[in-house]
């Protein structure tokens, strides 16, 4: 073996061992991420001809999608770090490609949704900026200049993916609350029509 394949190994070891250290974190995020995911899918299961109505609630129908997206995104980020022996690609190219994919979706929500239009929304539009477009916009550039660090192979922007996960984790669960509320007040408002 040649000292730059020693070192080249000791490079990824030292990668891996600070990515390993996030272990908990990780285990924890994913598995609170996968319960609020299951939440939801019940909550939307359970309004479901509220949500679904064609061209009514189109936004409810997006922000229901963009939480569960992120969500589902926080579960794919916490399979990355666990991920036993992991590389700078193979952490960095992960969680670029979750945060681009995420980012280019953010974007069209805020082309569709984000700024004044004349169309009826059953969601707020104040609401939807502040519990999906403005969180998801800082969340996923965080995200994007993170993992670009890592296909460096620096790891100092990690301690940054605590605000990403614990910001999605936190604005998911307040998204899906408000959610709720706006699905029972027009659950209610259908049923005072009737």
């Amino acid at each position: 073996m040649t000292d730059k394949t020693i070192g080249d190994r000791d490079v990824v070891s030292e990668f891996a061992a600070v990515i390993e250290s996030w272990h908990d974190f990780y285990m924890l995020a994913g598995s609170a991420a996968f319960t609020l995911l299951g939440l939801l899918f019940v909550a939307v299961s359970l309004n479901i001809d509220l949500i679904a109505a064609p061209r009514n609630s189109e936004d409810l129908t997006v922000f229901s999608l963009q939480t569960l997206m992120n969500f589902l995104s926080i579960l794919l980020i916490a399979l990355v770090f666990m991920i036993p022996e992991q590389s700078e690609y193979g952490t960095g190219i992960p969680l670029l490609f979750i945060g681009l994919l995420e980012m280019w979706r953010t974007v069209g929500l805020w082309r569709r949704f984000g700024f004044k239009g004349k169309e009826q929304r059953l969601l707020k539009r104040d609401q939807f900026q502040s519990r999906l477009l403005i969180p998801n916009t800082i969340c996923y550039a965080a995200l994007i200049m993170i993992s670009a660090e890592l296909l460096h192979g620096d790891t100092g922007l990690l301690d940054w993916m605590t605000m990403v996960v614990i910001w999605l984790l936190i604005d998911g669960s307040l998204g899906a609350w408000t959610l709720m509320l706006r699905l029972g007040e027009i659950g209610q408002n259908t049923k005072a029509e009737r």
